[in-house]
């Protein structure tokens, strides 16, 4: 693809500069090429001989590209063949490429100086000129006193010296130069006089002998390597300065046998109950660098470290109720190099509470007594004391007065040995009483026991619902250890009871059976009540319940209600009636049943049952006849009132109105005439003819309507309704006043008392008329008080053009 990218662009830049040349006369810019040449170094070549000349073209350009090489001008006692070269290298990539350089028979021994230029194919006036020196060598001849490869025993965490001759069997004098050569990365030095760095240098003669030393650190085995028998391998090389031919020897430095053994890891000392055993783990591992066998024992020592006398060291030891015992040691098995093994050291505590034993471990390797190793551990008695409690039983939580409860708890003893726990009751609630039935307990290691530790028993008094916890302290024997707490918790259940005191049935005339029936809530908690009534026949029934009663909303006749919040000990009284049958053919019997039923238990009912017989229509007819039902003609009215309640005080309140309108309206009008009578003037009158109206038997008596009014008010009333004061006109001469009233009054008693001497002989000879009721009410001294007169009334007709007055 690349290539085809190429041509494409060797053929866009052929043909576009046709195109476009009357436009742009520019030659375009070629691009600059890079090169990099890796490896041609200074080569050495001896008369004859053909050699390859290997380096590397490294193209760091942008694009790919070929390149040739060929020599700029040929070098005289030189040959080269295969150049010219192309080579085609991508974009930064690396080729490789040679040629051949043949010196002639007779070339001179001497430096040569060697030059190519290499040329671009997309840059053609592109080149770079590289030089490099070849060196016409006569031939070298060093030789080591020994060839092939050597071996040579070392023992470990040494060091080590080699030594080797070497030969100059050539004409010529030669500079070696010396170096070692090892994958290891063991120490070693020179052991000669000319050195720098990692060489060693040294002049030798033709046909001259002479010596090599080196120095070799032998590092110590770690983890069993270098195994034995084996090592490393070493290349002493030898650079001839003539033509730089090198010489070599090799040798191994094979490691002797070593028998050790190393303790790796140990676990922690033991802490064992009493009476109890376990085991430590102890690795340990043949560190030597052969095959071999572990030999282990036990040793008892003191607290110091020191060796306990008259205790032998074996493999198993018993001392002061201790046992203690190896396990896993396999001392008959062989272990590999750096091979490890596990083995344990049992430990066996006395049954008592306090104590500790220290053990050394000994381990060594067959053959290496002197590098024994040793591990001390031990172990001691921890006595754990402790415990848990749990409450298994939750009977307590809907306990009835005077009723009990049994307290289960399960104990387990957490601690490592037997142990004993004591139960102490520690808060009991006011409404219960509380006996521990078990006050200690013993329970093994891990062990889990159950028990009825504790009777609660409610008391009579109690009440509903109460709640509280009876707690319970277990702890530790003896102690003021704490182990746990049991809360056992308690709540008094409702206990619903209704008696039936007193009830009542009545029966009256007119075929209705009432009912009275008094209950007593004697439970131990507030209640209410579910009431509801049934009947065997289709009749008119009701209850009458409390005000605070809860019933169906527009129902004439309710047969069921509830009432709450009737508290312990008191009574309520449920009432209500049935209508006996009066429609039915023959005679029977209603029954009636009321039921009773709790709030809180509503499945419990509680019925009472009443009967009431009644007539057929037959025995009804002469019954009726005989006989007014008061009660039923009361019971009538009283529908009737309740039916026209509303209308009577509609009625009562619009005559109060009318009737004080009329007050108000007669006020009025009274006032009116005694205006008019103020002003009107009056008629003459015969004095002869006073007497002539006595005569008359049959005279109709006018009401008096007038009223009596303060002199203060019907002077405040005329000044409001006749305005404001008009001056008055000239008075009049005061002595005819005087004198025209003095007539006047002569006049007006004399006509007075000679009226009334005429009417009292018409009174005595019984010629007068007998007056009004109201007239003799008003006179009378002895009459009913006004308390009482306000009980009659007296329609009294309204004029056609009155107006009420409210």
């Amino acid at each position: 693809m690349r290539r085809v990218f190429i041509v494409m662009l060797i053929v866009l830049h052929s043909i576009v500069p046709l195109a476009v040349a009357t436009a742009d006369t520019n030659p375009p810019l070629a691009r600059s090429v890079e090169l990099d040449v890796i490896g041609l170094n200074k080569l050495t070549i001896h008369q004859s001989e053909l050699i390859e000349v290997l380096f590397t073209l490294h193209n760091t350009g942008d694009l790919d590209d070929t390149y040739t090489f060929e020599l700029v001008s040929e070098v005289n006692g030189l040959e080269a063949t295969g150049l010219p070269h192309s080579k085609f290298v991508e974009s930064g990539y690396l080729r490789q490429v040679k040629f051949n350089l043949t010196a002639d028979v007779d070339a001179a021994f001497e430096t040569y100086n060697v030059s190519l230029n290499f040329t671009s194919e997309n840059d053609p006036s592109w080149f770079q000129i590289e030089d490099f020196q070849t060196q016409v060598s006569p031939y070298s001849n060093l030789n080591f006193g020994v060839t092939g490869v050597s071996s040579f025993i070392a023992t470990p965490d040494t060091r080590t010296a080699v030594a080797m001759n070497i030969t100059n069997d050539a004409t010529l004098e030669d500079n070696v130069t010396y170096n070692l050569y090892s994958q290891t990365e063991w120490n070693w030095g020179w052991t000669m006089n000319s050195t720098q760095g990692v060489n060693a240098y040294e002049t030798l003669q033709p046909g001259s002998l002479s010596y090599v030393f080196i120095w070799i650190d032998v590092p110590p085995i770690i983890d069993g390597a270098p195994q034995s028998y084996t090592g490393p391998r070493f290349q002493l090389k030898a650079v001839s300065s003539i033509d730089g031919a090198i010489s070599q020897w090799s040798f191994d430095l094979l490691m002797n046998v070593f028998h050790n053994v190393t303790i790796d890891d140990a676990a922690d000392d033991l802490l064992l109950r009493p009476g109890g055993n376990d085991r430590i783990p102890i690795s340990v591992r043949n560190n030597g660098n052969s095959q071999n066998y572990i030999n282990m024992e036990l040793q008892a020592i003191s607290k110091d470290g020191l060796p306990i006398e008259g205790v032998l060291t074996d493999d198993r030891i018993a001392t002061n109720g201790w046992t203690i015992a190896l396990f896993g040691g396999l001392e008959g098995n062989i272990l590999q190099p750096n091979e490890s093994r596990t083995v344990e050291i049992g430990f066996q505590s006395p049954l008592e509470y306090s104590g500790e034993i220290d053990i050394r471990l000994r381990v060594y390797a067959n053959g290496a007594l002197v590098r024994m190793q040793t591990i001390d551990v031990g172990a001691s008695i921890d006595w754990q004391r402790n415990g848990t409690v749990q409450l298994l039983t939750n009977s307590c939580q809907d306990l009835l007065p005077n009723a009990s409860c049994d307290a289960r708890v399960s104990l387990e003893n957490t601690g490592n040995a037997v142990d004993s726990y004591e139960f102490i009751l520690t808060q009991v609630p006011d409404f219960v009483n509380a006996e521990l039935l078990v006050s200690t307990t013993e329970v093994g290691p891990n062990g889990l026991v159950e028990k009825e530790i504790l009777n609660i028993t409610a008391n009579s008094s109690a009440s509903a619902f109460e709640m509280g916890d009876v707690v319970i302290e277990v702890r530790l024997l003896n102690t003021e250890t704490l182990v746990g707490i049991a809360r056992v918790p308690v709540k008094i259940a409702p206990v619903i009871k209704w008696v039936f005191l007193d009830v009542i049935e009545e029966l009256d005339s007119s075929g209705r059976l009432s009912i009275a029936m008094t209950v007593r809530n004697e439970g131990n908690t507030a209640d209410g009540l579910l009431v509801q009534l049934q009947s065997s026949h289709a009749t008119d029934m009701t209850f009458l319940p409390p005000s605070n009663a809860i019933y169906e909303e527009d129902v004439e006749f309710p047969r069921s209600f509830e009432v709450s919040g009737i508290q312990v000990g008191s009574n309520f009284t449920v009432r209500a009636w049935v209508e006996l049958p009066t429609d039915q053919p023959t005679n029977g019997t209603v029954w009636v049943n009321t039921t009773i039923r709790s709030q809180f238990e509503p499945s419990t009912e509680f019925v009472y049952t009443c009967k009431g017989d009644y007539k057929g229509i037959t025995w009804q007819v002469d019954e009726v006849e005989e006989s007014f039902d008061l009660s039923a003609a009361f019971s009538t009215g009283f529908q009737i009132f309740k039916a026209w309640f509303l209308m009577i005080c509609a009625v009562i309140f619009s005559g109060v109105v009318i009737f004080k309108s009329i007050v108000s309206r007669n006020q009025r009008n009274l006032e009116q005439r005694q205006r008019e009578e103020m002003y009107r003037k009056k008629d003459t009158e015969a004095t002869g003819d006073w007497m002539a109206k006595f005569s008359e038997t049959t005279q109709e008596v006018a009401e008096d309507t007038s009223v009596k009014v303060r002199s203060e008010d019907f002077k405040e009333d005329f000044q409001r309704r006749a305005g404001a004061y008009k001056e008055t006109s000239e008075l009049v001469n005061p002595a005819l006043t005087q004198a025209a009233t003095t007539v006047l009054q002569s006049h007006s008693s004399n006509e007075l008392r000679t009226s009334a001497d005429s009417l009292l002989d018409q009174i005595q000879t019984g010629k007068v008329s007998t007056p009004h009721i109201e007239h003799t009410l008003l006179q009378s001294p002895t009459n009913q008080p006004l308390e009482q007169k306000s009980t009659s009334t007296q329609s009294v007709p309204l004029p056609t053009d009155d107006d009420f007055d409210i």
